[in-house]
Parts: C-alpha cells; sequence; structure tokens
C-alpha cells in the first residue's frame, strides 16, 4: 500500500467530506452567534463565560449530526456522478 503524501487540497477534502468538520463549524458558528447573548445578559466570571461558550458549541455539534451528514452524502454523491 503507497502512502499519500499530505497536501493542502488533501487536507482541505478531507475537512469538507468529513461529517465531523461540519458538526464542528456549526457549534462554533453557533457559539459565535449566541454566544455574546447568552454571557452579556449575565454577570458571569471569566471562567463561567468560557464554559458557557463551550457548552454552545457542545449543544451545537450534537445537534447537528442528521444536518451534517446528509450534507456529507449530497457532496459524495456529487463528486461521484461528475468523476463518471
Amino acid at each position: 500500500m503507497q502512502k499519500r503524501p499530505i497536501t493542502v487540497s488533501y487536507i482541505f477534502f478531507y475537512l469538507l467530506f468529513s461529517e465531523d468538520a461540519w458538526r464542528i463549524a456549526a457549534g462554533f458558528v453557533g457559539a459565535v452567534l449566541l454566544g455574546p447573548l447568552v454571557a452579556q445578559s449575565r454577570e458571569l466570571t471569566q471562567a463561567a463565560e468560557v464554559v458557557v461558550w463551550l457548552m454552545i458549541m457542545v449543544i451545537g455539534w450534537s445537534v447537528t449530526a442528521w444536518p451534517a451528514r446528509k450534507i456529507t452524502a449530497a457532496l459524495r454523491r456529487a463528486v461521484k456522478q461528475a468523476s463518471r
């Protein structure tokens, strides 16, 4: 078995077709959008604010399992059709 060289394009397409990458991105976007709204309405310490942001990220990661699966399946189908 020949080892594939790791290039920038390899990493890009690996992340593009990875369900976890989509889930992490959705969690991060959710934390960026909702984190300030939740944190500013309460008087939180810095540690508590970090925990709130992490909780929002994890919740976003967990609820996006189904959409991430559908997105990667659609991308794989599109690539397979284009390669025919």
